[in-house]
Parts: C-alpha cells; structure tokens; sequence
C-alpha cells in the first residue's frame, strides 16, 4: 500500500501576523488584549463597499428600467423617443450582464480569501443560552463559514440601527447603559459592524465621528477579550457589568496603553481610507481617459495632448483666437509645428477642413478646447 502524496497547496495562502497573540508585557494578561484583527476587518470593510456600491448601481438602474418601459407604454411619445428608449433599455440589459459578472467576482474573491489565525481550527458558535460569568460555555456545533457569513450580515441588518446610536456614545457610563440595555451587542459581529462603520467615516474623512466610532470599537473587543478570558459568554449582563466595573477603575498605565490602541487604529483607518479614496479617484481617471481616447479621431487623449503643447499654443488654444494660432504658425519651426498640429487632429482638439479659408491648414480649434 503506497499512501497519497499530502497536498499542502492549501496552506499556500494563510496570512499570518506578528502581533496576533501578542499582548503588552507589563499588563496583566487577561486584563488586556491587543488589537488583533484589523487586516481581516479591513478586507471585510472593503467587501461590504464594493457590495454597496453594486447594489445602488443596481437600485439605479433598475428605477431606469420601470421609467424607460413606463414611457414606452405611452402612446403619446414620438417615434424618436421611442427609439432613444428601447436603445437606453437595450444598454440597461447590457449593463445587468456587467452586474451578474461583478456578483459573481465578489462571490469568488470571498470564497478564495485567505484563511488566517481566526478561522484555522476555529469553531463557529450557536450559542443556544447565556451563562454566568465563570460558567461553563455550553456545547457547540460547527457551522461553515458561509453560514457565519449569512449570520452576520442578518446580524447586521436586524441591528443596524442599536449599532449606529451605539458607536456614536462618548463615555463608558453611557457606554455601559446601552449595553445592558440591549446586550445582544456584545458579539464579534458587532465589532465587525463597527470596525466598518469606522472606516466609511474614515473614507468620507470625517474624522471627529470617526475617532468616536473606532474608541467605541476597541471597547467592544476588550470586552469581548475578557469574556474569552473568563470564560464567560460576552452577553451576559453581569459579565458586561464586571467589564466596565473593571475598566472605570483601571490604573494609568492600563489606560495609557488603550488611548494607544485607539489612537494607533485610528492612524490606520486614516491610511487605509486615503489608499482607497487614491484608488477610487485614479480608477476614475482612468475610465475618463479611456472614454476620451475612445472618442478621439486619432485615440489619443486630447488632455494629455493639450498638457503637451508648447505654451504659446496652449494660450492661443484657451483663447480661441484663430489668429494667434495662425501667428505661431508663421514663427514656430515648420516640423515641431506639424508635429503638435497633428496630434490635436488625431486628438479632437482641431476639427480639419471645418473653416478653411480662417483656419491654418485648413483646421478649426475644438469647441472643447477650454474644457
């Protein structure tokens, strides 16, 4: 009997952090964690825009889609309308080709993330009753990570609202009420939730709500970390009294070492919201410049054209004047004018044979010139 060769390729792609069972060396151990979770939340936070962002797009147009087949029901319309409809309807089908694509790419980008420390060997819970503080946790049953996944986000959606007014309280007290109010926020999901509320506030660069939201997000996982510690279940209101009792009465250098934690997370959601506001903006610009190439006689893009042109044609070109650009045909070298000359024909800024007996060479200066 010859045993099968062990396939390690699916260890390939676990992400592994330095800091993730870290905790400060002169802290009491299970009375303070470390921020352990970030890089995964951040992905999660992503996910979550990029699903938000599809699903307007989609409300969009589908709004469109009942407005366009509404005007088509009316018999009073033009034959040119009618035909600017069902062109604009066949674009909107066209574009829930795209959408279907997209979901289907964020469906595999999900299911190929990486595993890493919080989900190799890990056992999802459903918690079936809340313990006391130091009681024994009650038996669990695994559940795959796509039902995890379901769980949260109906998590989400159930208490989306709970967890808004929560992220936004300043103050431990405060803190502290709504909580015991509504208990059922002391949960990882409810990190997860607040985590990414932090980082749209980031994106958004309001930053006084969100040096609010991130400090109420670390609070949550403290809580949670002592929990995990006591062995306790995190919603069990004398457990969440025990942890604020704790924390109100910390000494300096515990506190020291959370305002730490919060100011170094708030730095972070600050880094990684600029990163994406860059990536969003050179991923527009790239789209308008591929739209204007695409529109060009020649394809090339009549900005980066424009940018190019020695100064004096650049002004001649602001001010339309045709004789200024006639008067830099007659000074300016023969070949270097030709040269720029053709590519603001192949750019669509000069129209040829629009104006020939006004125009040198028989050009017109785009109407978009100044734009």
């Amino acid at each position: 009997f010859q045993a099968m060769p062990i396939d390690y390729s699916k260890w390939k792609n676990i992400e592994v952090s330095d800091d993730e069972d870290d905790t400060h060396p002169n802290i009491d151990t299970p009375s303070l964690f470390r921020w352990r979770h970030q890089a995964r939340l951040e992905r999660m936070a992503e996910q979550k825009l990029e699903k938000e962002e599809l699903d307007k797009q989609k409300d969009k147009t589908v709004s469109k889609f009942e407005e366009l087949n509404k005007k088509l029901e009316d018999s009073s319309i033009s034959e040119e309308e009618r035909k600017k409809a069902e062109t604009e309807i066949a674009e909107i089908k066209k574009q829930e080709e795209e959408f279907r694509k997209k979901e289907a790419e964020l469906e595999e980008k999900e299911r190929l993330q990486p595993w890493n420390v919080d989900t190799i060997g890990t056992v999802k819970m459903d918690k079936s009753r809340i313990n006391k503080v130091g009681e024994k946790k009650p038996e669990t049953k695994t559940i795959s990570e796509e039902e995890d996944t379901k769980r949260m986000y109906k998590y989400f959606e159930d208490h989306e609202s709970k967890l808004k007014t929560f992220s936004r309280i300043e103050g431990l007290g405060k803190a502290e009420e709504y909580m015991l109010e509504y208990p059922l926020l002391a949960s990882e999901y409810a990190v997860n939730w607040v985590t990414i509320e932090a980082l749209n506030l980031a994106i958004e660069e309001k930053d006084k709500e969100m040096c609010v939201v991130a400090e109420q997000c670390i609070v949550l996982q403290y809580l949670l970390e002592l929990a995990k510690s006591l062995r306790a279940e995190p919603t069990n209101t004398n457990m969440i009294k025990n942890f604020f009792k704790k924390f109100k009465a910390a000494d300096p250098s515990y506190m020291k070492v959370f305002h730490d934690e919060v100011f170094s997370f708030q730095n972070r959601l600050r880094l990684r919201a600029k990163q994406k506001r860059d990536d969003a903006l050179a991923e527009f610009e790239s789209e308008e410049k591929q739209k204007r190439m695409a529109e060009a006689p020649g394809g090339l893009d009549p900005q980066e054209v424009f940018e190019s042109l020695p100064v004096e044609m650049r002004e001649a070109f602001e001010s339309r004047e045709v004789s200024r650009l006639q008067d830099i045909a007659s000074t300016m070298d023969e070949e270097v004018f030709s040269y720029h000359l053709q590519r603001c024909i192949d750019s669509g800024l000069w129209v040829p044979n629009a104006n020939a007996e006004e125009e040198p060479d028989g050009a017109q200066p785009s109407t978009s010139t100044a734009d």
